[in-house]
Formats: C-alpha cells, sequence, structure tokens
C-alpha cells in the first residue's frame, strides 16, 4: 500500500466502506492488545522476586520502564521514513512504556483515579468528531456544555450566576484567577503592563506552582508572599491581617488571597469565612475600592461542595461512618464562605472520574470574561447569543479541545450531586480501611492522623544500625524508595506509591520527618488492603536485610517535591 493510499480515508458513501466510528474502536483494540502483548512479554522476562512470588502475576501500577537520556535519543532519532505497521504499533507501545497504570489495584501513587467508562466514552467521542471549542458557530454546544458545568458547580458555591473556563489543570485555573484579579485592581494593566506595586498572597502550605504561575503572567514569583500557617493547615489570621497591612503600609496593592481548598498532603483548607472577614474588614480600614480577589485553589477540595447543602442529619444519613463524617463536616465548616469568594478551582480528573485532561477555572459571575482579555472589547448581552460566542477573547488558547468538557458533563449528569457526595464518602472510607489494614500488620506507624484528606503517610521503623550507613533518616528512607520504584518501573506487580520528605506531623514544624504517602482512590476489600501493605512490608524487610548483607554508604539524595 502506498503512503497516500494509507494516509486517505475510505470513501464513506461507498456502501462497502466500514463505518469510521466502528474503524477507530476496532483499530484501539488492536493497539491496546500490542501495548498489552508487549508488556507482557518484558513482564515474563523478570526473574522471580523472593519476596513476592506471585509479582508478576499481572501487569502492576506501572508500564514496564526504561532508562534513557534524552539527548541522545533525540540525535538517534532520525529516520524520516514512513514506518512499517509493525514498527507503528511498536512506537505506540513505547508512548506507554512506564507509564502508570491508574486501574491497577496497587496504584497508589497520587490523587490518579481509574475514570469511568461513560466519561471515558464522552472523551472518546469527543476526540473523534474533532470538534474546536473556540466559537459555538462550529464547535456544537460544546461552549454551553462548557458554561453548565461551571454553573453547576457554582451553583454548588452558592454562585447563581456563574461562568467558567475548561482547561488542562489546576495551574490554569490559578493563572486565571490571579489574572482577573490582576485586571480588576489595575484596569489599564491589560493594554499598558502590570505596574510595579501589585503582589499576591497565598497560604504557606498551598501548592508550589503559584510562584510560577504568577511568574508567567508578568507579576513575578517574588510579588507572591506566602502567610504562615498554624497547627491546623489553616493560614493564621493575625499574620494574614499583619502581612496585608505592612503591604499597604509599603505601598503595595494586594491583587489576590489565594486560599487553600483543600491540598495533597494533610488536606490543608482555609476557614472561608475568616478569609473573607479579613479581607473585607482590610478593605474597609483603608478605605479601598475593592477588598483583595479571593480565589479558592479547591481542584481537590471542589468535591466537598457536593455535600455543603447537608444539614447534620443529612450529613449522618449520607457519610454514615463517624471517622468519616468528622473529617468532612469540618471541611465543609470552613468552605461556609466560599459564596463571597470570586472563582474557584476543579479538576476533574483528580477527584472526579474523569480522564486527564478535565478542568475547570469558577468564576461566580461573567466578569472575568473583560478581565481576561486585551482590554479592547467588552463583553455584552448579544455575545450571549448563538452564533456570537467567541471564548478566544478570553482564554489562553485559541485551539481549544472539548474532550474535558463533555467528560465533565457526562459524570455531572450520570452522577448528580448525591452522587459526587456519595463518592466522596466512599473516599474516606477507603482511608479507614487502609488506615485498619496498617494497624493490623502493625510494622508502620501512621503520621497524618490528624489530616481532613483521604490519603495515607506511615513512617517506617528502620533499625538503628543500618542509620549509621547514611547521613539521614531521611536518605536512607529514599534509598528504601527508589528500590520500590524501581522494582515498579521493571514491571513487577507490587504497591506504587510515594514519598514526603520533610513531612511535618500535624503541621509542627518542630516535628519533621520522612514519611510515605498512600493514596487510596478507590474502596476494596479488606483483604486487597492487607496485601498492599504486607507487600510493601515485604519490600522493607528485604531492603534491610539486603543492606545488611552488603552495607554500602547511602548518600545525601537531592529531591524534589512535585507531590502537594
Amino acid at each position: 500500500m502506498s503512503m497516500l493510499q494509507r494516509l486517505a480515508l475510505p470513501p464513506t458513501s461507498a456502501p462497502d466502506a466500514p463505518d469510521r466510528l466502528q474503524a477507530l474502536i476496532e483499530r484501539t483494540l488492536e493497539l491496546d492488545r500490542h501495548v498489552q502483548r508487549r508488556a507482557r512479554a518484558d513482564l515474563a522476562a523478570l526473574p522471580e522476586l523472593p519476596l513476592a512470588p506471585a509479582a508478576r502475576a499481572q501487569l502492576g501500577p506501572k508500564y514496564p520502564a526504561r532508562a534513557f537520556d534524552y539527548q541522545r535519543e533525540l540525535e538517534r532519532d532520525e529516520d524520516d521514513a514512513p514506518a512499517s505497521e509493525a514498527a507503528l504499533l511498536d512506537e505506540v507501545a513505547r508512548y506507554f512504556r512506564g507509564a502508570i497504570r491508574p486501574q491497577s489495584r496497587h496504584s497508589l501513587f497520587n490523587m490518579v483515579p481509574e475514570p469511568s467508562v461513560e466519561s471515558t466514552a464522552a472523551a472518546w467521542l469527543a476526540t473523534a468528531y474533532n470538534a474546536n471549542s473556540l466559537m459555538d458557530a462550529f464547535g456544537g454546544e460544546a461552549l454551553l456544555i462548557e458554561q453548565q458545568v461551571a454553573r453547576r458547580i457554582g451553583r454548588w458555591a452558592g454562585w447563581p450566576d456563574a461562568m467558567g473556563i475548561s482547561c488542562n489543570g489546576g495551574k490554569f485555573t490559578i493563572m486565571y484567577a490571579i489574572k482577573s484579579a490582576l485586571s480588576r485592581i489595575a484596569p489599564e494593566s491589560p493594554r499598558e503592563g502590570l505596574p510595579r506595586d501589585l503582589v499576591i498572597l497565598c497560604s504557606e502550605g498551598a501548592h508550589y506552582c503559584v510562584e510560577h504561575a504568577a511568574s508567567l503572567l508578568g507579576l513575578g514569583s517574588g510579588r507572591c508572599l506566602r502567610v504562615p500557617s498554624g497547627s491546623d493547615g489553616r493560614m493564621r489570621p493575625e499574620a494574614l491581617k499583619r502581612m496585608l497591612d505592612e503591604e499597604h503600609a509599603r505601598g503595595r496593592r494586594v491583587a489576590a488571597i489565594v486560599c487553600c481548598g483543600g491540598t495533597t498532603i494533610n488536606f490543608n483548607c482555609e476557614d472561608t469565612v475568616e478569609v473573607r472577614e479579613i479581607a473585607d474588614t482590610f478593605a474597609r480600614e483603608h478605605g479601598l475600592p475593592e477588598r483583595p480577589y479571593l480565589h479558592l485553589d479547591s481542584v481537590i477540595g471542589w468535591l466537598y461542595l457536593s455535600l455543603l447543602d447537608a444539614d447534620d442529619t443529612q450529613l449522618q444519613k449520607r457519610v454514615p461512618d463517624p471517622r468519616s463524617r468528622a473529617r468532612i463536616a469540618e471541611v465543609l465548616r470552613r468552605l461556609r464562605g466560599v459564596q463571597g469568594f470570586d472563582s474557584l478551582g476543579v479538576d476533574f480528573h483528580k477527584d472526579g472520574l474523569c480522564p486527564y485532561a478535565s478542568s475547570f477555572f469558577v468564576a461566580r459571575d461573567h466578569r472575568f470574561m473583560d478581565e481576561l482579555g486585551d482590554g479592547s472589547y467588552r463583553y455584552g448581552d448579544k455575545d450571549f447569543h448563538y452564533g456570537q460566542f467567541r471564548a478566544y477573547r478570553y482564554t489562553f488558547e485559541n485551539s481549544r479541545p472539548g474532550q474535558g468538557i463533555l467528560a465533565a458533563w457526562v459524570n455531572l449528569r450520570r452522577l448528580g450531586r448525591d452522587g459526587y457526595g456519595e463518592y466522596l464518602a466512599g473516599l474516606h472510607d477507603a482511608r479507614n480501611s487502609l488506615a485498619d489494614a496498617l494497624q493490623r500488620h502493625g510494622l508502620f506507624r501512621v503520621l497524618n492522623r490528624a489530616s481532613l484528606g483521604w490519603e495515607l503517610v506511615f513512617e517506617a521503623p528502620f533499625a538503628p544500625d543500618l542509620i549509621e550507613l547514611a547521613p539521614s533518616y531521611q536518605d536512607l528512607a529514599l534509598g528504601f524508595m527508589q528500590e520500590c520504584w524501581d522494582r515498579v518501573n521493571a514491571g513487577y506487580d507490587l504497591p506504587l506509591f510515594s514519598i514526603v520528605p520533610g513531612y511535618r506531623i500535624d503541621n509542627d514544624p518542630a516535628a519533621v520527618t520522612t514519611g510515605f504517602l498512600l493514596y487510596p482512590m478507590q474502596q476494596r476489600s479488606d483483604g486487597d488492603w492487607d496485601e498492599a501493605v504486607e507487600h510493601i512490608a515485604a519490600q522493607f524487610h528485604d531492603f534491610q536485610a539486603r543492606l545488611r548483607a552488603q552495607p554500602r554508604a547511602l548518600g545525601a539524595t537531592p529531591f524534589e517535591k512535585p507531590i502537594r
């Protein structure tokens, strides 16, 4: 077959032409079969592990990986000739080498759930039809559904006029919020550039991308100031007041306060009523035309909004387990003031059971459409009629994929508000089950009992004689973690989990250690959790035994913390 024949689409008008969608399905199945065959072939070549003879029984939480150097790989890639069919299949399989498999029972690395079949199918269909959600004139009703998603989540927060933007991650939601805030406090900035007297505040425990977002927007990472937090993970109210007053006294304007709405570890969540009152008082006392813009970085915590309307009696019925209910009730208490905020972030691919990427920046009204523009256009009534809606005037991208929009809407319609509340309760119940399994085993100690989230951080009891081989406990822990990762990367079906250097127990800066992170994203049987803990314990004992048999110095290991 010639190259042109291979590129040509089958003439769909011909009676014997295969249905294009069916062809896509069959091709996808063919690709999947090849990926699985290649992965299982790599798996079969692995030697048995004495500690876990059944670790090769099935594909684990990652496809087998290989080590490589990016520059050398790029230098070698010089073949511009069309690839054969066999080579194409191998290229697809290569794409997934080392990739995480969230559907695995041993995938506990981070907040990466297995997406629902319904949302994944919807995302696939959006890909197959290849519509651009830039303008409604050729994007179908994607832009309307985008706003329906934002409106629905906004209503849960108490915003009847909410609108928003679909985007590819929580970092984008923060960038949209900061850009809106900068334009609000300095209306001339979209056309003339940012003045030098602007700063933003965020919590000490906020995501590390806030500074990068400020840098990308031209504000500068140094203009992002972190407010100290207390043992409960919230910004200290006196510290927030002091920093607001200090920046005002220096002649600086605070454009925004970026608040935690639930973090990956310890689930730091601000008291939104308290923050709003402090911001309002600050603006009133200094005679400001507006208080600082308030954004809730709730890309994880948005799920709790599904239960925000529940009273104590309803919550007891909807969250039967008292441990789960206590954590959820405290988060709901802290979120009671979100109605007075300006925007929030949502990641459906984190805890909304959607495939990557499905994030939303949700604002209390459509004011952001002007604030995110270039200063030359203002939205009016005519812009909200079919054929006139233009998203490109306020979005970072022009070529806007619609997969995340349809996936989010399908799950919202399929599950409803009550369904998402039930899913949230199930995540907390999974945490309880995993914590119980750790306690039954008796080796590891749970460190984050005060966390309001459903993650678990535990400590491993390394023997004192082995600590002498490493500069610190942290380096010993990193050595163990790396060996666990190496085995999973090779293809063994062992738990994939993570590490938290510098972990603050109960957010106490005086109680710092290195913990290991487990993220249960779906409920499983007690036997499954017991098995996962036993696998981790077996690797822990094996690591110590081999280190004793063949002592080696463990050097200080630099480590960047991407999970936060």
